[in-house]
């Protein structure tokens, strides 16, 4: 880090948050409504993040994916509670960079209403100065976009910022923004593959994350 940072962004699930049951109830529900069987969560774990359409993709026909996602947007609150929590280490590494003066955002493939639910549920919105999903830009991650538009709200260049992520694709969202980007192997992209990535900055954790940043800033 040779700039000094005025901004952190986060992707959400794998990285800060674990919503992996909550996702997987909430596609079932609306699968069984439209007579398409379960998916398992691990199935669901490994094709998360090119957003809910992405996802709902993969398992029903193109056509019924709109009738999908209608359902999956009128439920998907009702499966929140007891189903998401936060990663190890997350708020703790929030805090920390909070109390550094760094504005804390989040560019996350998600759709906007599913959001505000998830980070009351688990009391972490307080943290975040701006929210960038795929309803805000035109073309979601890896295209650099999210993290382009959170620069120039904060009046930043790239290097005062470094974004996390926990996929193959948070690492080429970084680099094709440019910036410091970190990796943590607690989501939907095996460790073993992201081993592979040539340039890397992995992380086991966010506890380990949090270590190398507290010595690097």
């Amino acid at each position: 880090m040779k700039e000094k940072k005025k901004a952190a962004i986060f992707d959400l699930d794998g990285t800060l948050v674990d919503a992996y049951r909550a996702i997987t109830c909430t596609f079932n529900d609306a699968l069984e409504t439209m007579g398409y069987p379960p998916v398992p969560i691990e199935k669901v774990r490994r094709s998360v993040g090119g957003g809910s359409a992405g996802l709902a993709s993969r398992f029903v026909r193109k056509e019924d994916v709109p009738k999908l996602m209608d359902l999956y947007g009128k439920n998907y609150a009702k499966f929140l509670a007891g189903r998401v929590g936060l990663l190890e280490g997350c708020e703790g590494l929030l805090e920390f960079l909070s109390g550094k003066g760094i504005k804390l955002c989040v560019a996350t493939n998600r759709s906007r209403y599913t959001v505000p639910g998830l980070l009351d549920e688990l009391k972490i919105g307080r943290y975040f100065d701006i929210i960038c999903t795929a309803d805000d830009v035109v073309n979601p991650k890896p295209d650099p976009g999210m993290i382009i538009s959170i620069m120039d709200a904060c009046g930043a260049n790239p290097g005062e910022v470094f974004y996390t992520g926990d996929m193959d694709i948070d690492f080429f969202t970084g680099r094709n923004a440019g910036v410091d980007t970190y990796i943590v192997s607690t989501g939907s992209t095996p460790r073993e593959d992201l081993e592979k990535i040539g340039g890397i900055n992995l992380f086991d954790n966010l506890v380990s994350l949090k270590s190398f940043l507290e010595g690097s800033m």
